[in-house]
């Protein structure tokens, strides 16, 4: 079974949920990217330079 992502052509790994009728079938990577999809990142400030 073949990744559903149309640009990938790896081996999908498992099928995933994406709405009420539609499911998908997801390689490693894209399941990963997939399943971190909610999560939040804080982002990070750093001082600027005096120059």
């Amino acid at each position: 079974m073949q990744c559903s992502i149309s640009e990938c052509k790896e081996k999908a790994i498992q099928t995933v949920k994406i709405s009420f009728k539609e499911t998908r079938n997801l390689c490693k990577n894209h399941h990963k990217l997939f399943k971190n999809k909610d999560e939040k990142y804080a982002p990070s400030f750093s001082k600027a330079s005096k120059f």
